[in-house]
């Protein structure tokens, strides 16, 4: 097959002109290639640096926008949320504001309605005014005594609840507060007839909160502002209501008494005490 290929001298000479003409064309496109190449270097190279400057500056302002656009936003962000945090500083205030206004109203409705239920307790121990004995003013000493600003007619001591106390003259409800009053009498005090005093059961052991574990036959000493001091004996002890006053209109006969009158714990009923001079 080689052989008879080599000795066709025509197929030798038409191989040998499609290689020529093939490597005439290669040259052709490799020159076509070069001279764009070297077309697009020049139009590159035609650019002016000016028109380069240009095009960066463009870039460049861009850019700048770019970053001032985004620090407007950033600060109109920034005052949202300082407007927002005033704004919840100023909410915050007034409700602290407003929470100290509710605790002042409680406190002062608290208040009101602890001295009204004072006077409450005080008018229902004055009706006793309306019974049909005269009560006998009580004479005081020449020197006058005084305790927490108010006057007294005297002091009560009771041992078995730990009571030593002055005895105020007359009841108010600041009064009250501080110590036992006297708020009635049909004689004088350590001297003749019954003397009513009244005090508060503040359940805490102070005035007359342990009256309800006196027992009969306990002493009470009563020492009036001429110095006078006079023991009395528990004679009886019972609870009753606020409107019954009975007990007051007793005889006493020559010895002095004393009647001691203080609320229960729910503040419903009276505890009352009755006590003989010796």
């Amino acid at each position: 097959m080689i052989k008879k290929f080599f000795n066709n001298q025509k197929l030798i000479n038409f191989c040998l002109s499609t290689i020529y003409i093939l490597y005439i064309v290669i040259i052709i496109v490799m020159i076509g290639i070069e001279k764009n190449n070297e077309t697009s270097t020049k139009e590159i190279s035609s650019i002016s640096g000016k028109d380069m400057i240009q095009y960066g500056k463009r870039n460049f302002k861009i850019e700048i926008q770019k970053e001032s656009f985004t620090e407007i936003n950033n600060s109109e962000i920034q005052d949202e949320n300082n407007i927002e945090k005033i704004n919840n500083e100023d909410v915050e205030k007034e409700d602290i504001q407003n929470t100290d206004v509710d605790i002042q109203t409680v406190d002062n409705e608290t208040k009101e309605n602890q001295e009204t239920i004072e006077e409450q307790s005080i008018e229902k121990e004055q009706n006793i005014v309306d019974l049909d004995i005269e009560p006998t003013e009580i004479e005081t000493a020449s020197v006058e005594q005084s305790y927490q600003g108010f006057e007294t007619v005297g002091k009560i001591e009771i041992p078995s609840t730990n009571v030593n106390i002055p005895i105020l003259n007359k009841v108010t409800v600041k009064g009250m507060e501080n110590a036992p009053c006297l708020l009635y009498s049909t004689g004088e005090l350590n001297k003749s007839g019954d003397n009513l005093i009244v005090g508060h059961n503040y359940r805490n052991g102070t005035i007359f909160s342990d009256n309800e574990n006196l027992q009969i036959d306990d002493k009470i000493y009563i020492t009036s502002l001429d110095g006078n001091k006079v023991e009395y004996t528990i004679y009886d002890k019972f609870i009753t209501t606020p409107e019954e006053i009975d007990y007051l209109k007793r005889e006493t006969g020559e010895k002095p008494e004393i009647t001691l009158s203080c609320c229960t714990d729910d503040d419903e009923n009276r505890i009352i005490i009755l006590a003989k001079a010796n």
